[in-house]
């Protein structure tokens, strides 16, 4: 009795594992799916450059606490009058001295080195927030990109169905004697190029896939498609002046004023620098000839004759005011590329408007009457295909247009520091 419980008991087990293993082998062909917060995730959890920018401001830490600290003391030894000849012979009238001494940083160069390196580790955070903005911007470009292919490829299948349709309407027409064979064989070539463009659609499509995942180091894709709605709609822009104020946000130009905030302290290390350091020494002199003691002390300072820095002051002047007029720059180029957006998007969400209002409703219709109007013979095949192809492009067109606006919506959140990783 007790063996045929454990034989239950391990065989459920293993009747669940089966179930469970034949569903899965019952739909081989299921698309894997990701979503764009998913891929900002996995960007941000895998990227290689943003795990490098990590160890950059980690050692750039780690130098402003060294920076921070004073310099070290010495300890020197000396003997003097040594291995000589008559009276110094050997060790007899040897003079031994131990002494420390200790190096004094006037005119505040260790504030000033300190204050150096903070700026330094801020720039590099500034940095790293730059390349994570710039890595997820582009990612969410890149997920974009397989969603327009994703619609491409969509609508090529669709475009197959029509012409199929059409095929096999030219093919009962000539069986009816209606069509001659021309028609039908028109027919089937535009069938055959419907099919290599369907194939085409979908190499770009695993073509996006690719670039996508290679931006959290995944050379081999783990999905097939992105999901998320593609055509958003068209919303209302904010207004210019208000995307100019978020636009002081943007990590370049944080990077940038923090870059001028480093010139600028290594500006007052520089000054620093001409103030020269003092040294101290004190220690204890040993005569071996009386086996006296007595006590050393010392101070030395630097004699500026031939330098007080005066060039490393105006060189470190100079860079900061480069910096300044780059910070300057890229805020202009920033405001400049803003206006372009702003005014391109407007143009965009228009013409997208009147694609979706006007012109695919009217080529719908015309296909629709002009495929009706073949049945009955009272059309011919070109006037099918070139109604078919005028609906088709329309519908590549807002495509077209909708990666276009949303590729620029993304930009203009990017520059603003107002894009959602969430989206």
């Amino acid at each position: 009795m007790k063996s045929i419980i454990l034989f239950r008991a391990y065989l459920c087990p293993c009747a669940i594992f089966l179930c469970t293993f034949s569903l899965q082998a019952a739909e081989p062909g299921a698309p894997r799916t990701v979503t764009i917060a998913e891929c900002l995730r996995r960007v941000t959890e895998r990227s290689p450059d943003l795990k490098s920018g990590i160890h950059k401001t980690d050692a750039a830490t780690h130098r402003a606490k060294v920076a921070a600290r004073p310099i070290n003391p010495r300890l020197a030894t000396e003997i003097e009058n040594v291995a000589g000849t008559g009276a110094i012979k050997g060790f007899d009238s040897a003079e031994t001295t131990v002494a420390v001494s200790q190096e004094f940083e006037l005119g505040g160069k260790r504030r000033q080195r300190t204050a150096v390196a903070e700026a330094e580790t801020a720039v590099s955070r500034a940095e790293q927030e730059v390349r994570l903005r710039a890595l997820l911007f582009e990612t969410r470009r890149a997920a974009l990109a397989v969603q327009a292919a994703q619609e491409n490829a969509r609508l090529a299948e669709e475009a197959l169905v029509l012409i199929r349709e059409t095929e096999s309407v030219a093919e009962a027409r000539e069986k009816a004697g209606k069509a001659t064979v021309l028609e039908t064989e028109r027919a089937r070539a535009e069938t055959a190029k419907a099919e290599i463009e369907l194939e085409a659609r979908k190499t770009e499509q695993h073509g996006a896939v690719r670039e996508l995942a290679l931006f959290w180091g995944e050379t081999e894709p783990s999905f097939d498609t992105v999901a998320g709605p593609f055509d958003a709609g068209t919303t209302v822009l904010p207004p210019l002046d208000d995307l100019m104020l978020k636009a002081a946000s943007n990590p370049s130009l944080r990077a940038a004023e923090a870059q001028t905030r480093a010139y600028e302290a290594k500006t007052g290390a520089a000054r620093a620098a001409r103030v020269p350091n003092m040294e101290l020494s004190a220690g204890i002199r040993h005569f071996a000839d009386g086996d006296d003691v007595g006590f050393v002390v010392g101070v030395s300072i630097e004699l500026p004759f031939y330098t007080r820095n005066m060039d490393g002051v105006r060189a470190a002047e100079a860079d900061a005011e480069a910096a300044r007029l780059d910070a300057t720059a890229a805020r202009i180029r920033i405001e400049g590329h803003i206006r372009q957006l702003h005014a391109r998007l407007g143009t965009l969400a228009v013409k997208n408007d009147r694609l979706k209002t006007s012109v695919i409703p009217a080529a719908d219709r015309t296909l629709g009457r002009v495929r009706e109007a073949h049945k009955l013979g009272k059309a011919g095949y070109l006037d099918v295909l070139e109604a078919r192809r005028t609906l088709v492009d329309a519908r590549y067109q807002i495509i077209e247009t909708t990666t276009e606006y949303q590729s620029m919506s993304i930009e203009l959140g990017h520059l603003t520091n107002t894009l959602s990783e969430n989206l």
